[in-house]
């Protein structure tokens, strides 16, 4: 249902040792975070290797800088199509994740929906493993396989470790996801090491544990009262940053 904690929370733990090193702007009230992760790095923080951007903005003033965030957005993803050397002109395949009818999990749902696509473009939305009783990385890699995109672009809800993050933060990597992973153990890889494509994941914190406020809910999981205004609001910010880049 939910999925990975936030790149920049592990991050945090290294980065102002040798092991880490993080390139930051901020301007306009947004800041970015640019992180590249060797194999070494990797494993120190357990995540893949890859390139990590996260933005993050003030969400009570997201009105006053909707362009200054759509062009924080498409310089995120050119910056990463630069690292994965792709072109936004190949083939792309945009797959949304989540649960449709939970106000925190359907950012993937609503990106999707507002994602218009043209020739060499895809979209589709896979509910959860509950529901469908397909796994999300097993049914990403079958459609890859049938339409062999250049590119897959997958949009996810996140949890994040911290409550300030909720609402206000964007994370772009290319170091996969692992769908599920927030309620159960990490168990099926979504990246380019299993579906056989280039993959950029695109995610935002909806959800934080309890335990992270209160050491004795560890099972509980929580979201803010606008999340339904907030999972709208960048779900629409996302796919205008998409519909102008392609």
């Amino acid at each position: 249902m939910y999925k990975d904690n936030i790149f920049i929370e592990d991050s945090e733990k290294l980065i102002n040792s040798s092991a880490v090193s993080e390139e930051n702007e901020d301007e306009n009230g947004i800041k970015i975070s640019k992180v590249t992760v060797d194999t070494k790095t990797a494993k120190l923080i357990n995540r893949n290797k890859g390139r990590y951007i996260t933005i993050s903005y003030d969400k009570d003033k997201a009105g006053e800088i909707v362009e200054e965030l759509i062009n924080a957005i498409l310089k995120a993803f050119e910056d990463l199509f630069n690292y994965l050397k792709v072109s936004k002109k190949k083939n792309v395949l945009f797959v949304g994740l989540g649960n449709k009818d939970v106000t925190s999990d359907k950012f993937g749902y609503l990106t999707i929906e507002k994602i218009e696509v043209t020739n060499k473009m895809h979209k589709i939305y896979k509910d959860t493993l509950g529901i469908t009783n397909i796994n999300s990385v097993d049914f990403t890699r079958a459609l890859s396989e049938l339409l062999e995109p250049d590119l897959v672009i997958v949009f996810d809800s996140l949890k994040a470790e911290h409550i300030t993050r909720l609402g206000n933060t964007i994370q772009l990597s290319t170091g996969g996801l692992y769908p599920g992973s927030a309620i159960s153990e990490k168990k099926c890889e979504l990246s380019k090491k299993t579906i056989k494509s280039n993959v950029i994941c695109v995610g935002i914190p909806t959800i934080i544990n309890m335990k992270d406020i209160i050491e004795d809910n560890p099972d509980l999981l929580v979201s803010s009262k606008d999340i339904d205004k907030v999972v709208d609001n960048m779900s629409s910010l996302l796919s205008i940053a998409i519909n102008r880049l392609f």
